[in-house]
């Protein structure tokens, strides 16, 4: 689920793209392409690019990559030879090399072998628990006086959008690691509901916890799929229940409670899962289960089999993030073709509006060997990207550096291991958009958001049904409205961005699956004196000393 536009959304905007252009006919121009026996340079001298001082004579720079199984190629490209190698070395002077390449999932491990045989690339991405581990051991280089040197205003811009990015990778007020940075807000709870089965039923908008429960009732005793069956589930949810979507953290939240993240209480930080607010938001989850508003056996069903309930037509309201309709929502309108998701704010229990919980996207970072002749190629490299790729609306050198729809599944940007999403581009791309389509007019709009452009203006003007994920997403009322209210006002955020402590490393992976074991129990019809017993037992089995800990840590990172 990585975007593109200010990050162009592939991997899930994809399929629907394919599925508009074939409606609307509007297909977008071919890549530009060198003629027979023309220079890579040549590709490159038709874009307009920002190009920082070349190194002359070109250095090297050894690196290592995490690929996946969605990693594929054109011709005689591969992961050493592509536009990214081509480009770093022939517009930077910096010939890359990769000691290794592995699957994403033996990529940690493998890192961490190199680094114990003393055999530690240039330039790697590392997690935050390795960039401490590395730093604490002498192995990277320190990168405050470079990015002060070197950084375009572009990339100080992007790294200043997430106010804990460039804090995330400092350690003793000194910068080691350049953030890969996304958009965080990206991860807030939202509430969806069949919107269909809420016009069927005459239901309005919810304003309130009350009327998510009244919902559910009408959805299961109202026959909304109209099938004559009582076979329909209010809220759905995963045995994984903070899960992207059919999850339980935006009902918690509607009750001012926040699990699994930490936040300000008192003047001290509080881990969310142990609060009191999480005993109402419970026995309210208990008595829909009771009610046969859950589905009985969402305690053993994983988020395949619960996007096959959605796709069947059979669930009514689930908690998820801002993309759910690329999926799995849109599964149902395969069976359904008339079923459409809005997405709403998550209401409250009572008169304190409710706030969305989410959490910082950094979760690694570009590092430099201690050692390397030429730490600020790392700068200049990200600087590249920054100004070129996210500072650009060219949308031939787009298409050239990041993929062609041409062949939606050769995706350029998983070439290169520099790659940093805008964090705030997503809202501002959206506002864009609603701007041109209340005027009717997407002229200086740039290609990706005039596709999202007229995929809209498909639904409306041409009652092109499929086109519905687009408007639920980013149309005049759609998810991104939303997230810009919960960025304003309505957002809690974690507060705990640091590396695990030590004993939260050490505890944390026997006390989260109680607790998820303990929720899903409470739901199914433990009685709730099984919450008060978990509490206790979590600060006894190590949760008063993470929490002394995350509070000692926040007091060294104001």
């Amino acid at each position: 689920m990585n975007p593109l536009t200010g990050k162009v959304y592939v991997n899930r905007f994809i399929a629907v793209l394919l599925l508009t252009m074939l409606l609307l006919s509007c297909a977008r121009p071919p890549s530009p392409t060198p003629p027979p026996g023309a220079s890579t340079d040549d590709a490159f001298a038709k874009l307009s690019l920002v190009v920082p001082d070349r190194y002359d004579p070109p250095i090297e720079m050894s690196s290592v990559m995490a690929v996946d199984a969605t990693i594929k190629f054109l011709g005689e490209n591969d992961i050493h030879n592509n536009v990214w190698t081509r480009a770093y070395e022939q517009l930077l002077g910096i010939k890359v090399s990769y000691k290794w390449v592995v699957d994403g999932s033996m990529y940690a491990q493998k890192l961490g072998l190199s680094v114990n045989s003393g055999d530690i690339p240039d330039m790697f991405r590392v997690s935050p628990a390795q960039l401490h581990l590395f730093q604490e051991a002498g192995l990277l280089a320190d990168l405050t006086d470079v990015y002060e040197a070197v950084a375009s205003p572009k990339t100080r811009d992007v790294l200043m959008q997430d106010p804990t990015s460039l804090k995330a990778g400092t350690i003793a007020g000194r910068l080691w690691g350049i953030p890969l940075t996304d958009a965080a807000v990206a991860s807030a709870s939202l509430l969806w509901i069949r919107q269909d089965w809420m016009d069927k039923l005459g239901i309005a908008a919810p304003t309130s916890m009350a009327d998510v429960l009244e919902i559910s009732r009408r959805f299961i005793t109202e026959d909304p799929d109209g099938n004559n069956a009582p076979d329909t589930i209010g809220l759905c949810v995963t045995k994984s229940v903070w899960s992207a979507f059919a999850n339980l953290s935006g009902f918690f939240n509607g009750y001012h409670a926040y699990p699994g993240i930490w936040y300000e209480r008192n003047g001290a930080l509080v881990y969310g899962s142990v609060q009191p607010e999480m005993r109402d938001a419970l026995l309210a989850l208990q008595e829909m289960y009771a009610q046969g508003q859950l589905d009985r056996e969402f305690g053993v069903k994983d988020s395949n089999q619960v996007a096959e309930t959605i796709a069947q037509g059979k669930c009514g309201m689930e908690f998820g993030v801002w993309w759910n309709p690329y999926h799995p929502l849109n599964q149902s309108q395969a069976n359904y073709p008339h079923a459409f998701w809005s997405a709403f704010p998550i209401p409250s229990v009572d008169d304190v509006p409710a706030k969305s919980q989410y959490s910082s996207a950094v979760g690694a970072f570009l590092v430099v060997r201690n050692g390397y002749e030429h730490p600020e190629a790392l700068l200049r490299m990200v600087n590249f990207w920054s100004d070129n790729i996210l500072g650009s609306q060219d949308d031939e050198l787009r298409q050239t550096f990041l993929g062609d729809i041409e062949n939606p599944d050769v995706v350029l940007y998983k070439y290169t291991p520099v790659v940093l999403w805008e964090p705030n581009a997503m809202i501002d791309g959206s506002k864009k958009l609603r701007e041109a389509l209340a005027k009717k007019d997407p002229s200086g709009l740039d290609l990706d958001t005039q596709w999202r452009y007229r995929i809209i203006q498909a639904y409306f003007e041409q009652g092109t049904l499929e086109a519905w994920v687009e408007v639920a997403t980013n149309g005049p009322n759609g998810a991104v409205t939303i997230l810009e209210q919960v960025l304003k006002d309505r957002g809690q955020l974690n507060r705990f961005y640091g590396v695990p402590t030590v004993t939260m490393a050490e505890k944390m992976p026997t006390l989260q699956p109680m607790e998820e074991e303990v929720i899903t129990k409470i739901i199914m019809g433990e009685p709730i004196a099984m919450f008060d017993q978990f509490v206790e037992n979590w600060y006894r089995l190590g949760g008063t000393e993470i929490v002394n800990e995350v509070n000692l840590w926040a007091e060294q990172n104001p």
